[in-house]
Parts: C-alpha cells; structure tokens; sequence
C-alpha cells in the first residue's frame, strides 16, 4: 500500500473518530454555561426522546431537556431554556426528529402574543406522528382493503354470473344473427367481388398504356442523342487538350522543385543554407522555453451547493483559480452565506508537497488558513480550516471531506463551526467542477 494511502486512511479515521467524539460528547458548553430558567410540557407519549436531547424555537437551538418523568399517564418534559431567550406565550410544543432516523428533539413553535412565559410555565403540546402511529395506519389501511375485497366478492356472487351468463347468450344470438345474414346476402356478395376483380384488370391494362408512353420517350432521347454525338465529340477533344495543358504545368512544378532542391534560386538557397535552419532552430528553442511555464497552468473552477442539517438552509460556493504548477495556486472563492445573509468573499494562496497541501488568505472576508490532505490520485480531499479569529466567540473552525465520484461531479460532507456546538452544523452537499 502506498505511503500516503496508509498516511490518508490514518487520517481518515483519526477524523472520524473525532467526529464522534464529538457528537457522543455533545455540548459541552452547557456544563459552564450559567444556568437558564425551566419551562415544562407534556406529552402522550416521549418515545425517542433522550435526556439532554436539544430544544428549538423556529430551528434554532435555545436550550436542551433536563428532566423526562411520569407524570399521570404522561409523559412530563423539563427544558432548560438558555437565559437569553425567551418563548413567547402561544407557543406550542412537539416531537421531532433530524430526518427520518435521527436523533429526537423537542420542536417549540413561536406563538403570536407579545407576553414571554416565566420560569417554571407550562407550554400546549401537539402531537406528532411517530413511527408506530404510521404502523397503526398501516393496519386500518389493510382493513380497508379487506372490506374492498368482500365487496368484489359480491359483485363476483351468482347474481352477477348469471348476468354474465346472459351476455354470452346474447352474443351467441348475434353471431347466429350475423351468419343469416352472410347466408341470404351470399349472391350480393359474390357480385361486388367479381366488380372489384373487374376494376384491377382495367387499372392493369392503365399501367401497360403508361409503360409503352414511357418506352416511346426513351427512345426519342437515344435518337436525340445519336443526332448530337458529334458535338460530344468535340466537347471530349477539349477535355483532352485542357489536360495535356494540365500535364504541362505539372512538368513545370516538377522542375522548379528538383532546383530548390539543388539549392538553385533564391528559394533553394535559402531552403538549403544550413546558418538559416540554424537560426530558425534556436527561434523555435527560444519560443519553447518562453512558453514553457504556461503549459504547467491549469484552471480550477467548482460550484458547490450544501445543505445544512442544523438549519435546514442551502449554502451555494463559487470556486475560480488556477495551478500555476504542480506546487503553486491560488484561489478565489464567492460563497452566499444563508445564515450571514449575505456574500463573502475568499482570495487563498497555497502550496502543495505531493499528497499534503498549505493554504492561507482571506477566507470569508477574514483572514484564515487551511490544511488539505489529497490521496487516492485527488479523488479523496480532507480539509480543516480556520478563520475569523476575532470573533467574539472564538476563532471559526470547519472540516470537510470531498470525494470524486467520477471526473467532474463531487460528493461533499463536513462539519462547520465544530468548535462551538450552538453554532455546530453537519452539511453534506454536491460539486461541480475540476479541482
């Protein structure tokens, strides 16, 4: 196995390993963040639902559940709410999950009231569908097709045969109707036949009339032209003379090639004057080199469209640059962010020692740099960076992993943000483009 595949797959798992550290950790700044204020619902039933599961308003990560107990029946749920949010009064509370399969969290929608509930308040709960309700769904549907079964049966019951029974007899009395009718009208028949075998021999004898016209006429052309061979006669003596003409200038060009060849003429002497190939050599060596580095140049341009699963939002990146040789580039980058609402823009430079790569510039209008790691012939790229380190939160941190499916489609994944898990959003998405 080559060196860098081993170097790429340690790497790999090292990521992966991280990752999950990361998400089974989960947030741990709640562990020195100051306490918030508690808000209770209930719910039928909280299947799913984990202690420290997240709590939202409107998509937005606002607090985490602290408490899940019984309570008459149902199921009680403690939230600590962040002490800088509030939920208005109205809102109402539900089951929801990432996905299909993902984690459970609860799902708080805003209501419209101007008021905030205090500490300790109880939200409305809605109820959501769950896996075992869509189950149950499923068995009324199969009664209702049961019920559609019983219903077919009747309609195939004796009644119904017997219907069926009388249509066959009344399409037994039609054909015997229609053989009657064959019988009495056989002569009619008969007659219309032997009419319409009348009508092909008279258009018989029409295509034989027509056949004779078209004989007559290609005769007429073979006197015409017997009358004309002497004028083709002559137009052939012309054709002869153009190519003797033809033949002559041929003789001439042969001649005048064996004098350049002989270095006869001015265009001999210089086709055979060996200080003129010397100086046409070294011009062409000298435009080779000239344009030598150029060669090394190669564009780079992706477009990357990525969902974030946190925010449930679409984030488009625009990539133009160039590899100036197979150590230099540079880059350039438009990125619409949606969480920003707005464009921010990148200008990166970097340098690459075979299967490892360094870069550092303006990355989202800050500055910052990365580190990307390339195997598997550049269809595999692992990449962290780094940027905004004046952020009042800390510097902004972002992993991806990029895999080629095939030359110019890419699949993408990462985490952005993973340093602080408020902000933390796993994206996946798909590229575009060369690299």
């Amino acid at each position: 196995m080559r060196r860098e595949l081993k170097i790429g797959v340690f790497l790999a798992g090292t990521f992966l390993i991280l990752g999950i550290f990361i998400f089974i950790v989960g947030d741990m700044s709640t562990w020195f963040r100051e306490s918030g204020y508690e808000l209770v619902t209930h719910f039928q039933t909280a299947t799913g639902l984990e202690k420290r599961g997240a709590v939202r308003l409107a998509g937005v990560k606002i607090g985490y559940v602290k408490e899940i107990r019984l309570a008459e029946r149902r199921a009680e749920v403690v939230m600590s709410i962040f002490p800088k949010y509030r939920v208005p009064k109205g809102s109402k509370a539900a089951l929801a999950s990432l996905g299909l399969i993902g984690e459970k969290y609860v799902e708080i929608t805003p209501g419209d009231q101007a008021a905030d509930f205090a500490p300790g308040g109880e939200l409305e709960s809605t109820q959501s569908i769950s896996f075992d309700q869509i189950g149950t769904l499923a068995l009324s549907i199969g009664e209702e097709i049961k019920k559609v079964s019983r219903s077919l049966s009747e309609i195939t019951g004796e009644e119904s045969q017997t219907d069926i029974r009388e249509t066959l007899r009344s399409l037994n009395g039609f054909t015997q109707d229609l053989k009657s009718f064959m019988d009495e009208n056989k002569k009619d028949l008969h007659t219309g036949i032997q009419s319409f075998s009348q009508s092909a021999r008279e258009l018989d004898q029409r295509v034989a009339a027509v056949t004779k016209n078209l004989d007559e006429t290609i005769g007429t052309i073979k006197s015409m032209a017997q009358e004309n061979r002497g004028a083709v006669k002559t137009d052939i003596d012309k054709l002869g003379t153009v190519l003797d003409d033809l033949k002559e200038s041929v003789r001439l060009l042969r001649q005048s090639l064996e004098k350049i060849d002989k270095g006869e003429g001015t265009v001999g002497k210089l086709i055979q004057d060996p200080e003129l190939y010397d100086k046409a050599k070294e011009t062409l060596a000298s435009v080779d080199s000239t344009i030598a580095p150029l060669r090394s140049v190669r564009p780079i341009g992706l477009f990357r469209l990525d969902y974030l699963g946190d925010s449930r939002k679409t984030r488009s990146t625009a990539t133009l640059g160039l590899s100036l040789s197979p150590r230099y580039f540079v880059l350039g980058q438009a990125v619409q962010d949606p969480l920003l609402k707005k464009f921010t823009y990148s200008a990166e430079g970097g340098m690459r020692w075979d299967f490892l790569a360094a870069r550092a510039g303006i990355i989202e209008s800050t500055f910052g740099a990365g580190v990307d790691l390339i195997s598997l012939s550049d269809r595999l790229v692992l990449s962290v960076e780094g940027f905004d380190f004046q952020r009042d939160i800390g510097p902004h941190f972002r992993f991806m992993t990029q895999i080629s499916l095939i030359r110019y489609l890419h699949l993408v994944a990462g985490v952005d943000d993973f340093s602080r898990a408020a902000k933390r959003q796993v994206y996946f998405g798909l590229g575009v483009g060369v690299f």
